[in-house]
Protein backbone atom coordinates (compact mmCIF):
# COMPACT_ATOMS: atom_id res chain seq x y z
CA UNK A 1 0.00 0.00 0.00
CA UNK A 2 1.62 3.51 -1.04
CA UNK A 3 0.70 5.46 2.30
CA UNK A 4 3.13 2.74 3.75
CA UNK A 5 5.99 4.06 1.77
CA UNK A 6 8.70 5.03 4.18
CA UNK A 7 9.34 8.52 2.56
CA UNK A 8 5.57 9.30 3.22
CA UNK A 9 5.50 8.36 7.06
CA UNK A 10 8.47 10.61 7.22
CA UNK A 11 7.36 13.88 5.96
CA UNK A 12 3.30 13.84 5.74
CA UNK A 13 1.97 16.60 8.39
CA UNK A 14 -1.10 14.94 8.35
CA UNK A 15 -1.29 12.17 10.56
CA UNK A 16 -4.69 12.03 11.14
CA UNK A 17 -5.29 11.65 7.44
CA UNK A 18 -2.73 9.04 7.12
CA UNK A 19 -3.31 6.87 9.63
CA UNK A 20 -7.30 6.73 8.50
CA UNK A 21 -6.08 5.64 5.16
CA UNK A 22 -3.94 3.07 6.10
CA UNK A 23 -6.45 1.59 8.92
CA UNK A 24 -9.57 2.09 6.22
CA UNK A 25 -7.40 0.03 3.58
CA UNK A 26 -6.56 -2.89 6.13
CA UNK A 27 -10.07 -3.35 7.14
CA UNK A 28 -11.29 -3.17 3.54
CA UNK A 29 -8.97 -6.65 3.24
CA UNK A 30 -10.33 -8.36 6.64
CA UNK A 31 -11.38 -7.50 10.06
CA UNK A 32 -13.99 -7.57 12.75
CA UNK A 33 -13.37 -8.75 16.48
CA UNK A 34 -15.15 -10.90 18.82
CA UNK A 35 -14.18 -10.84 22.32
CA UNK A 36 -12.53 -14.37 24.01
CA UNK A 37 -10.12 -12.68 27.11
CA UNK A 38 -8.05 -9.63 27.03
CA UNK A 39 -6.10 -9.48 23.76
CA UNK A 40 -6.38 -8.65 20.21
CA UNK A 41 -7.48 -10.85 16.43
CA UNK A 42 -8.45 -9.51 13.22
CA UNK A 43 -11.73 -11.66 11.90
CA UNK A 44 -12.78 -11.62 8.79
CA UNK A 45 -15.69 -9.91 7.06
CA UNK A 46 -18.11 -11.58 4.16
CA UNK A 47 -20.09 -10.94 1.11
CA UNK A 48 -23.70 -10.16 1.63
CA UNK A 49 -25.65 -13.53 1.17
CA UNK A 50 -29.75 -13.85 0.41
CA UNK A 51 -31.31 -14.19 3.97
CA UNK A 52 -28.61 -12.16 5.81
CA UNK A 53 -30.16 -9.89 8.32
CA UNK A 54 -29.40 -6.58 7.19
CA UNK A 55 -28.64 -5.17 10.62
CA UNK A 56 -25.35 -6.68 10.38
CA UNK A 57 -24.45 -4.89 7.53
CA UNK A 58 -21.27 -2.65 7.66
CA UNK A 59 -22.84 0.43 6.05
CA UNK A 60 -19.72 2.46 6.72
CA UNK A 61 -17.46 -0.31 4.71
CA UNK A 62 -20.39 -0.36 2.30
CA UNK A 63 -20.12 3.49 1.90
CA UNK A 64 -16.42 3.23 0.92
CA UNK A 65 -16.63 0.14 -1.21
CA UNK A 66 -20.01 0.29 -3.02
CA UNK A 67 -20.40 -3.50 -1.87
CA UNK A 68 -22.15 -5.27 1.03
CA UNK A 69 -20.22 -6.85 3.71
CA UNK A 70 -21.46 -8.76 6.74
CA UNK A 71 -19.68 -9.06 10.15
CA UNK A 72 -19.63 -12.88 11.05
CA UNK A 73 -18.78 -11.54 14.82
CA UNK A 74 -21.69 -8.67 16.11
CA UNK A 75 -20.65 -9.16 19.79
CA UNK A 76 -19.41 -5.60 20.78
CA UNK A 77 -16.00 -5.52 22.26
CA UNK A 78 -15.77 -3.67 25.80
CA UNK A 79 -11.78 -3.61 25.47
CA UNK A 80 -9.66 -0.43 26.59
CA UNK A 81 -6.30 -0.69 25.46
CA UNK A 82 -3.52 1.66 26.69
CA UNK A 83 -0.66 2.97 24.62
CA UNK A 84 2.55 3.27 26.63
CA UNK A 85 4.93 4.74 24.58
CA UNK A 86 8.88 5.05 25.13
CA UNK A 87 9.97 9.11 24.36
CA UNK A 88 12.98 8.91 25.61
CA UNK A 89 16.23 9.91 23.34
CA UNK A 90 17.37 6.56 21.46
CA UNK A 91 13.94 6.55 20.21
CA UNK A 92 14.89 10.31 17.90
CA UNK A 93 17.02 7.68 16.10
CA UNK A 94 16.17 7.50 11.75
CA UNK A 95 16.58 4.82 9.78
CA UNK A 96 20.02 4.51 7.97
CA UNK A 97 18.28 3.77 4.64
CA UNK A 98 15.17 6.81 4.70
CA UNK A 99 17.31 9.44 7.17
CA UNK A 100 13.85 11.06 7.38
CA UNK A 101 11.96 8.35 9.03
CA UNK A 102 12.63 7.95 13.09
CA UNK A 103 11.58 5.58 15.24
CA UNK A 104 9.43 7.82 16.73
CA UNK A 105 7.53 9.28 13.90
CA UNK A 106 6.44 5.57 12.98
CA UNK A 107 5.64 4.69 16.74
CA UNK A 108 3.21 7.88 15.94
CA UNK A 109 1.45 6.30 12.81
CA UNK A 110 1.93 3.11 13.77
CA UNK A 111 -0.05 4.09 17.47
CA UNK A 112 -2.73 6.58 15.51
CA UNK A 113 -3.59 3.76 12.86
CA UNK A 114 -3.67 1.32 15.76
CA UNK A 115 -5.86 3.54 17.53
CA UNK A 116 -8.13 3.87 14.43
CA UNK A 117 -9.39 0.39 14.47
CA UNK A 118 -10.07 0.42 17.46
CA UNK A 119 -12.41 3.17 17.26
CA UNK A 120 -14.07 1.12 14.42
CA UNK A 121 -14.83 -1.88 16.97
CA UNK A 122 -16.26 0.48 19.43
CA UNK A 123 -13.28 0.04 21.82
CA UNK A 124 -11.55 2.72 23.96
CA UNK A 125 -8.27 3.72 23.92
CA UNK A 126 -5.59 6.16 25.94
CA UNK A 127 -1.97 7.24 25.78
CA UNK A 128 0.90 7.39 28.32
CA UNK A 129 3.82 9.16 27.02
CA UNK A 130 6.52 8.43 28.77
CA UNK A 131 10.58 10.22 29.50
CA UNK A 132 12.30 11.51 32.80
CA UNK A 133 11.00 15.08 31.06
CA UNK A 134 7.57 14.59 31.55
CA UNK A 135 4.90 12.28 31.67
CA UNK A 136 1.79 13.10 28.81
CA UNK A 137 -1.17 11.30 29.46
CA UNK A 138 -4.62 10.87 27.29
CA UNK A 139 -7.47 9.82 29.24
CA UNK A 140 -9.60 7.26 27.95
CA UNK A 141 -12.26 7.46 25.71
CA UNK A 142 -13.52 6.56 22.05
CA UNK A 143 -14.95 7.70 18.87
CA UNK A 144 -13.54 9.91 16.03
CA UNK A 145 -13.36 13.09 18.09
CA UNK A 146 -11.28 11.56 20.74
CA UNK A 147 -9.03 10.07 17.98
CA UNK A 148 -8.49 13.48 16.82
CA UNK A 149 -7.54 14.38 20.64
CA UNK A 150 -5.04 11.26 20.29
CA UNK A 151 -3.49 12.56 17.15
CA UNK A 152 -2.86 15.77 18.20
CA UNK A 153 -1.26 15.31 21.19
CA UNK A 154 0.90 12.59 18.96
CA UNK A 155 2.19 15.34 16.31
CA UNK A 156 3.62 17.18 19.62
CA UNK A 157 5.77 14.29 20.98
CA UNK A 158 9.28 14.54 20.93
CA UNK A 159 11.98 12.46 22.05
CA UNK A 160 14.57 13.22 24.67
CA UNK A 161 16.02 12.48 28.07
CA UNK A 162 15.87 9.28 29.31
CA UNK A 163 13.43 6.49 30.67
CA UNK A 164 11.59 8.34 33.64
CA UNK A 165 13.23 7.07 37.17
CA UNK A 166 11.14 4.93 39.66
CA UNK A 167 10.21 8.23 41.60
CA UNK A 168 8.91 9.68 38.71
CA UNK A 169 6.76 6.32 37.20
CA UNK A 170 4.77 6.11 40.64
CA UNK A 171 2.64 8.57 39.28
CA UNK A 172 1.76 6.96 36.21
CA UNK A 173 -0.19 3.68 38.33
CA UNK A 174 -2.96 5.27 38.97
CA UNK A 175 -4.04 4.98 35.02
CA UNK A 176 -4.17 1.28 35.55
CA UNK A 177 -6.14 0.87 38.34
CA UNK A 178 -9.19 0.15 36.03
CA UNK A 179 -8.81 -3.15 33.92
CA UNK A 180 -7.05 -2.56 30.28
CA UNK A 181 -4.79 -3.73 27.74
CA UNK A 182 -1.16 -2.20 27.86
CA UNK A 183 0.14 -1.97 24.33
CA UNK A 184 4.32 -0.81 25.04
CA UNK A 185 6.30 0.59 22.73
CA UNK A 186 9.51 0.98 22.99
CA UNK A 187 13.21 0.27 21.13
CA UNK A 188 13.97 -1.69 24.70
CA UNK A 189 17.72 0.04 24.96
CA UNK A 190 18.75 0.05 28.48
CA UNK A 191 21.53 0.62 30.44
CA UNK A 192 23.40 -2.13 30.35
CA UNK A 193 23.35 -2.15 34.69
CA UNK A 194 19.79 -2.30 34.57
CA UNK A 195 16.15 -3.68 32.77
CA UNK A 196 13.88 -0.58 33.94
CA UNK A 197 11.18 -0.69 30.82
CA UNK A 198 10.75 -4.39 31.23
CA UNK A 199 10.87 -4.12 34.82
CA UNK A 200 7.90 -1.51 33.89
CA UNK A 201 6.13 -4.31 32.03
CA UNK A 202 6.94 -6.97 34.90
CA UNK A 203 5.55 -5.08 37.50
CA UNK A 204 1.89 -4.45 34.85
CA UNK A 205 1.88 -8.05 34.23
CA UNK A 206 2.08 -8.43 38.39
CA UNK A 207 -0.85 -6.03 38.58
CA UNK A 208 -3.06 -8.25 36.39
CA UNK A 209 -2.46 -5.69 33.28
CA UNK A 210 -1.21 -7.47 30.47
CA UNK A 211 1.66 -5.88 28.39
CA UNK A 212 2.02 -6.38 24.98
CA UNK A 213 5.39 -5.51 23.81
CA UNK A 214 6.70 -3.74 20.30
CA UNK A 215 9.74 -2.87 19.84
CA UNK A 216 11.65 -0.92 17.40
CA UNK A 217 14.71 -0.50 15.84
CA UNK A 218 16.25 0.40 12.28
CA UNK A 219 17.45 -1.81 10.18
CA UNK A 220 21.15 -1.54 10.54
CA UNK A 221 20.77 -2.00 14.37
CA UNK A 222 20.58 -5.77 13.48
CA UNK A 223 23.07 -5.87 10.80
CA UNK A 224 25.72 -3.50 11.27
CA UNK A 225 26.32 -2.80 7.82
CA UNK A 226 28.91 -0.39 8.22
CA UNK A 227 32.62 -0.32 7.44
CA UNK A 228 35.71 1.91 8.60
CA UNK A 229 36.41 3.86 11.08
CA UNK A 230 33.12 4.90 13.54
CA UNK A 231 31.82 7.30 16.62
CA UNK A 232 29.78 6.02 17.98
CA UNK A 233 27.71 8.14 20.24
CA UNK A 234 25.06 6.75 22.53
CA UNK A 235 21.55 9.54 22.29
CA UNK A 236 21.11 9.50 26.46
CA UNK A 237 24.30 9.72 27.09
CA UNK A 238 27.33 12.33 26.05
CA UNK A 239 29.76 9.00 25.63
CA UNK A 240 31.55 9.07 22.32
CA UNK A 241 33.36 5.18 21.47
CA UNK A 242 35.29 5.23 18.47
CA UNK A 243 35.84 1.73 17.03
CA UNK A 244 36.80 -0.12 14.22
CA UNK A 245 33.33 -1.48 12.33
CA UNK A 246 34.72 -4.27 10.63
CA UNK A 247 36.82 -5.37 13.86
CA UNK A 248 33.72 -5.66 15.63
CA UNK A 249 30.69 -6.53 13.70
CA UNK A 250 31.14 -10.04 15.16
CA UNK A 251 31.09 -9.22 18.29
CA UNK A 252 28.47 -6.85 18.05
CA UNK A 253 26.20 -8.70 16.36
CA UNK A 254 26.75 -11.73 18.88
CA UNK A 255 25.76 -9.10 21.76
CA UNK A 256 22.92 -7.91 19.92
CA UNK A 257 21.43 -11.01 19.78
CA UNK A 258 22.37 -12.43 23.65
CA UNK A 259 20.43 -9.34 24.31
CA UNK A 260 17.49 -9.91 22.11
CA UNK A 261 17.72 -13.53 23.55
CA UNK A 262 17.17 -12.26 27.18
CA UNK A 263 14.83 -9.39 26.12
CA UNK A 264 12.18 -12.19 24.17
CA UNK A 265 12.90 -14.71 27.33
CA UNK A 266 11.28 -12.21 29.84
CA UNK A 267 8.43 -11.31 28.11
CA UNK A 268 7.95 -15.17 26.80
CA UNK A 269 7.58 -15.63 30.56
CA UNK A 270 4.79 -13.42 31.18
CA UNK A 271 3.31 -15.06 28.21
CA UNK A 272 3.53 -11.67 26.42
CA UNK A 273 5.62 -12.34 23.30
CA UNK A 274 7.77 -9.81 22.03
CA UNK A 275 6.75 -8.83 18.63
CA UNK A 276 10.38 -6.83 17.07
CA UNK A 277 9.78 -4.64 13.72
CA UNK A 278 11.87 -2.72 11.89
CA UNK A 279 10.64 1.00 10.67
CA UNK A 280 11.19 0.12 7.25
CA UNK A 281 9.34 -2.09 7.43
CA UNK A 282 5.42 -1.38 5.95
CA UNK A 283 3.61 -0.22 8.80
CA UNK A 284 0.46 -1.82 8.14
CA UNK A 285 2.32 -5.73 7.75
CA UNK A 286 3.84 -4.76 11.46
CA UNK A 287 0.72 -4.13 12.77
CA UNK A 288 -0.77 -7.20 11.12
CA UNK A 289 2.06 -9.48 12.60
CA UNK A 290 1.95 -7.61 16.35
CA UNK A 291 -2.26 -8.43 15.93
CA UNK A 292 -1.39 -12.26 14.99
CA UNK A 293 1.47 -12.41 17.24
CA UNK A 294 -1.53 -11.79 20.27
CA UNK A 295 -4.42 -13.39 18.94
CA UNK A 296 -4.52 -16.30 21.18
CA UNK A 297 -5.08 -13.97 23.74
CA UNK A 298 -8.65 -13.20 22.26
CA UNK A 299 -10.47 -10.25 21.98
CA UNK A 300 -10.33 -8.06 18.87
CA UNK A 301 -9.03 -5.37 16.69
CA UNK A 302 -11.40 -5.24 13.66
Amino acid sequence: MEFTDPLILASTRDLLWLSRHIAEGMLLGAQHSHRRGAGIEFQQYRSYEPGDSIRHIDWKLFARSDRYYVREAEQESQMHVCIALDTSASMAQPSFIHPQLTKLQYAKCWIATLCWLLHNQGDRFSLLALSDSGNRHITEGRGEAHHRRLVLELQQLQAGGHWPAQAQLETVWQHFEKPCQVVLISDFFEPSDTTEISDFATRLHAAGRPCLPLQLLVEAEKTFPFDGDLKIRNPESPAIIELNAKAQRADYLRAFAAAQNRLAARFAAQECPLTSVTIEEPLEQSLRGFIRAHSRFGGGIG
